[in-house]
């Protein structure tokens, strides 16, 4: 494939590295002081950008304008989907987003959503998540942490709603704490917790690196140039038989 990288950062630069090593070709590389809107995609089949919340939905646009098929793989812009879902579907293009890559979190997301099914039918548990960063991370909390969110209300009918901010205050039954710490080099870590008064269960994932990161992107990058126009998730990737 011939691709193009929006954003080079960590994550673009292992990116860049990884897609060499699958005899993929970087065609160009737009960093933050570059014009996107400028960039000649004539060669491109796929566009990877992993750039910062705040030109993501640019980007996207400015792509979806040029006909350029994308992965997503910027968090923090998804108050903004309804938007971009109606972008994509005008231009005719593929697009895929991810608030992770990593084929072990998209297993932890099953995992979760089985336990909170069963946690459902226990009302003695209260439910809650933490999260850590390394202090290089844009957002908080990280696009992970939101769909762990939205699966555990989507499958807990005694929670409504996640409270992310400090808390000075007892804590409403109906909600769930979800906190998010940032710090150090090399951290990305998800625990969900089922407490009881007698027990706790936690449910956790760590990566060790950002190579499960990297590998789903570029992954996904090459299942998306195989598939019809259209809006897709990581879901469809992983539930996919190509």
């Amino acid at each position: 494939m011939n691709i193009l990288l929006v954003g080079y950062g960590n994550m673009g630069k292992e990116i860049e590295a990884l897609a060499k090593t699958r005899e993929h070709k970087i065609v160009e590389i737009v960093d933050a002081a570059d014009d996107l809107e400028k960039v000649d995609v004539s060669q491109v089949d796929v566009a990877i950008e992993f750039s910062i919340p705040q030109v993501a939905v640019k980007n996207i646009t400015i792509l979806a304008e040029k006909e350029v098929d994308t992965v997503v793989g910027t968090t923090g812009w998804y108050d903004q989907l309804p938007k971009v879902r109606k972008i994509i579907h005008k231009s005719g293009t593929k697009f895929l987003w991810s608030g992770n890559f990593s084929i072990g979190v998209n297993l932890f997301f099953q995992i979760v959503e089985n336990a909170a099914k069963l946690i459902n039918k226990s009302e003695e548990y209260d439910i809650w998540g933490t999260e850590i960063h390394h202090k290089n991370k844009a957002d908080s909390p990280s696009g992970t942490a939101k769909i762990l969110e939205e699966i555990l209300l989507k499958n807990i009918d005694r929670k409504e709603k996640v409270v992310e901010d400090k808390l000075n205050r007892k804590i409403e039954d109906n909600a769930i704490h979800f906190s998010s710490t940032r710090g150090g080099i090399v951290n990305f870590g998800h625990t969900i917790g089922f407490d009881s008064a007698s027990d706790c269960i936690k449910i956790e994932h760590t990566a060790r690196n950002r190579g499960g990161y990297v590998l789903g992107a570029v992954k996904c990058a090459e299942w998306l140039v195989k598939q019809n126009p259209g809006f897709y998730g990581m879901e469809e990737f992983i539930m996919s038989n190509d």
